[in-house]
């Protein structure tokens, strides 16, 4: 879980008083409203699909939220994030909420730079079933890049046909 604690003090030395700084920049998507498919995108291959659910009771937040489904392949879904209004980007996390509905799963978390499609951070860890569990990325310096993709990935090859929801992309910067 990304926690942020936010710090100002004050003091007296030899006579100075200097406040202490400390702050964080936030940016979530729930994949909320009617049509999240007009911002994440969404794909596969083999029997790999990316979808939504709708005001379907089943998100970690809000009402809707996105699934990965397959058996044999893979399926991913991504959105798009301009950088812009994120500064500074030198400590920043990235996060996603995984339900996976089968006694566990291997899913992953990506960032993605668009200039040239190469992969800035990942990790691929075992989620257990049974409800949302977080998965995140840590110690991301996103200063040099304009805009990143944040990807959600899931690959199977059993022909066991499994769903991945996701839900809540969380970016994160603290200074």
């Amino acid at each position: 879980m990304l926690i942020a604690v936010v710090v100002a003090s004050t003091g007296t030395v030899a006579g100075t008083a200097s406040p202490a700084h400390a702050g964080l920049i936030d940016w979530v998507d729930s994949l909320e409203g009617p049509t999240p498919w007009a911002t994440w995108e969404g794909g596969g291959q083999g029997d790999g699909v990316a979808g939504y659910d709708i005001n379907g009771g089943v998100a970690y937040s809000g009402l809707n939220d996105g699934w990965l489904y397959v058996g044999n392949g893979w399926a991913a879904n991504r959105i798009r994030k301009p950088l812009a209004s994120m500064s500074p980007r030198f400590n920043c996390s990235a996060a996603v909420w995984f339900n996976v509905l089968a006694s566990g799963a291997q899913v992953g978390l990506q960032i993605w730079d668009p200039n040239g499609w190469r992969v800035i951070a990942e990790t691929y860890p075992w989620v257990a079933g049974g409800g949302y569990r977080q998965v995140y990325i840590t110690g991301l310096n996103l200063q040099s890049y304009g805009e990143i993709y944040l990807q959600v990935i899931y690959g199977n090859n059993n022909g066991v046909r499994t769903y991945i929801r996701f839900d809540h992309m969380q970016l994160q910067c603290h200074y």
